[in-house]
């Protein structure tokens, strides 16, 4: 908890030297479990030249080093004008580089020695930085003593890089030096014609001292004591890398609106069904549904394009029945799903045709044509010898998949409403299927028999009601709309249990070993033990509560494929704005604990790969973010 708060106040003081005016609201915004400082965009650095030099005893080489690992975190983009910011430094950074440097010198150098000479000083000027920071500089040698000339004429009262003692004869706490190298310096008055340059030196040479030793120091102090997640972990994820759904509109004006997505059992490719059409756009809508590479972020193959546009019942022939034009027609692709062999890619397609291609050339295999209207649900059975397709037609068809050959049409009521979600059992011999108006059933997949009609026309005042298999294929888990969870099995359709809950559910999923259940209202996530069917942890799914403006939080939830963490839709408050709105976005959390691991703001639907290896947020940028990875390479 010390190093917790310590954090938080760190990095509203960084905040609040990066952006003066800032300074009142800065301590309000900053989120200790969701970084602003990009530590989840960092790659890995490579600490063997420094671990050289330093066993070598090369202090000018290794001091070098130091500030080259160091300054991309510090001087974002090479700005050596702007604030220096240390609390962009991960912490195992400098906990890494802080125990090279003690050892090595047998502790005459390092960060650790450091900060406890600045606490010293900074005791002893508790209300003067600037005092404080000179009275540092005099302890550990980087000021000018009293005579000495300065060789430079901008230098001042702190020594230059050329002037460090590079030795074990310096003042204890020397090195590594926090300064800018002289290089860097030297380009800035070189400048011809240029009246600033000058004063622009002398204040990286000099002044910045005063700014950056107080915030060095303050982080060093925490980062020393903060606990690094272990590798694996979901407690401080990575982006590592971002899908850029731009890149297939190039000329469009109308914003780009993912609508299906599927990530192939293996893990390697990500599908993606798109579109850029919205009312009163200038440029013609385009839709698109491409394959791309999750491991490199680039498109591998564009599978289908074509247009974009509104709904309307007079179509030749028209895509939807009447009373559905809110919805997007052409050639969208409503959902897309894999095979569990990761060989084929299914997208059922707002044309009413399924079509399957090679998801490793992107080549068509057959389209599977019957159904009147659009296609907007489909799913492929564990055992992949079968395709559900649910369309505007108020019929879902079950395909072979093997051959294209239609074996089974089932008959929705339209007053049941139209299919919007279709789930296999795991084991493969189970359909439940979920309408627009809220009608949940329960199907025999072998001979397309209705067993159980769970939910009867529960209507659209409430959201979808969710539903989910356990992973023994022996219970599914509904919602209800008289606010309940309610268990039923998958054999006779009887139901089991009733569960009272505040709200409507929204989502519910069960963990991958079966022994842990999620239901998700849109305010809170409740975690259940399967075993007692009792719940376990609340879990709070708004973190601005209080705030005048409270946007409809959908509530997703999953579990990592481990089942160790647990993934929420938060609504969480932007960290770097003025007058933050409430936006959604992730929190990963425990399981075991039911406290939270990390945040990732400002993304909406997201998924787990099938194999844990990354997770896929959608937003205005598809992001695929990765369990924690070391940072430093070492021999």
């Amino acid at each position: 908890m010390k190093a917790l708060t310590k954090l938080t106040t760190a990095l509203a003081l960084s905040a609040a030297l990066a952006h003066p005016l800032m300074a009142t609201v800065a301590q309000a915004q900053i989120d200790p479990t969701a970084q602003q400082i990009n530590w989840s965009q960092a790659r890995p650095m490579d600490v063997t030249a420094l671990e050289g030099y330093l066993a070598a005893q090369d202090w000018q080489a290794a001091d070098a080093e130091t500030r080259r690992i160091l300054d991309p975190w510090i001087h974002p983009g090479g700005n050596i004008l702007g604030t220096p910011l240390a609390t962009n430094i991960p912490p195992e950074v400098l906990q890494t580089l802080d125990r090279l440097w003690v050892e090595a010198s047998d502790g005459r150098f390092g960060f650790s020695v450091q900060q406890r000479i600045w606490a010293e000083a900074r005791a002893q000027h508790p209300t003067d930085s600037t005092a404080a920071a000179k009275a540092f500089g005099d302890r550990v040698g980087w000021t000018r003593p009293p005579g000495r000339e300065d060789p430079t004429f901008i230098a001042g009262e702190w020594l230059t890089e050329m002037e460090i003692t590079h030795s074990l004869e310096a003042p204890v706490g020397h090195l590594p030096w926090a300064g800018v190298n002289w290089a860097q310096i030297a380009r800035l008055f070189a400048v011809e014609s240029c009246g600033s340059c000058t004063i622009d030196a002398m204040y990286v040479q000099g002044e910045r001292f005063h700014h950056y030793l107080p915030m060095l120091y303050s982080w060093v102090d925490t980062a020393l004591e903060l606990t690094v997640p272990e590798v694996g972990s979901w407690q401080r994820p990575n982006l590592a890398r971002s899908i850029d759904l731009k890149s297939l509109y190039p000329d469009a004006q109308c914003p780009i609106t993912p609508v299906s997505s599927a990530i192939s059992p293996n893990g390697a490719v990500v599908a993606i069904g798109s579109h850029s059409y919205v009312a009163g756009c200038p440029s013609a809508g385009e839709s698109t549904l491409a394959l791309w590479n999750a491991q490199r972020g680039n498109r591998i193959i564009t599978l289908s394009r074509g247009p974009a546009m509104a709904a309307s019942p007079q179509g030749r022939p028209p895509q939807e029945p009447a009373g559905q034009t809110h919805r997007i027609v052409g050639d969208v692709a409503n959902a897309v799903a894999f095979t569990p062999d990761s060989q084929m890619v299914a997208a059922g397609m707002s044309n009413g045709v399924v079509r399957l291609w090679s998801a490793t050339t992107g080549e068509p295999i057959r389209a599977l044509e019957g159904h009147r209207y659009a296609v907007r649900a489909i799913s492929i059975s564990p055992t992949g010898r079968t395709l559900a397709s649910a369309s505007a037609d108020n019929t879902v068809k079950l395909w072979d998949l093997q051959t294209g050959r239609l074996w089974e049409t089932i008959s929705i009521p339209a007053a049941d409403g139209i299919v919007h979600t279709l789930t296999f059992s795991p084991d493969g011999q189970r359909l439940a299927t979920a309408t627009d108006q809220n009608t949940l059933q329960l199907w025999e997949v072998s001979t397309g028999r209705l067993i159980r009609t769970l939910v009867n026309r529960a209507g659209t005042e409430i959201a979808p009601l969710p539903m989910a298999f356990s992973p023994d294929s022996q219970t599914l888990a509904t919602g209800d709309a008289d606010n309940s969870l309610k268990f039923w099995n998958t054999n006779t359709g009887a139901r089991q249990l009733t569960r009272p809950v505040h709200d409507p559910l929204r989502h519910l999923a069960y963990s991958p070993n079966g022994h842990w259940l999620v239901t998700s209202d849109g305010t809170t996530a409740r975690l259940w033990d399967v075993s007692t069917r009792e719940t376990v942890h609340f879990i709070p799914l708004n973190q601005t509560a209080g705030h005048h403006i409270q946007p409809t939080n959908p509530g997703w939830v999953a579990f990592s494929p481990d089942g160790n963490t647990l993934a929420t839709g938060t609504l969480l408050l932007p960290l770097m704005e003025s007058e933050p709105i409430p936006r959604q976005g992730i929190t990963l959390w425990s399981v075991e604990t039911g406290q939270p691991l990390s945040q990732i703001h400002e993304v909406g639907p997201f998924q787990f790969s099938p194999r844990g290896d990354f997770l896929m947020a959608m937003g205005q940028r598809v992001q695929l973010w990765q369990p924690y990875s070391d940072l430093l390479r070492r021999l």
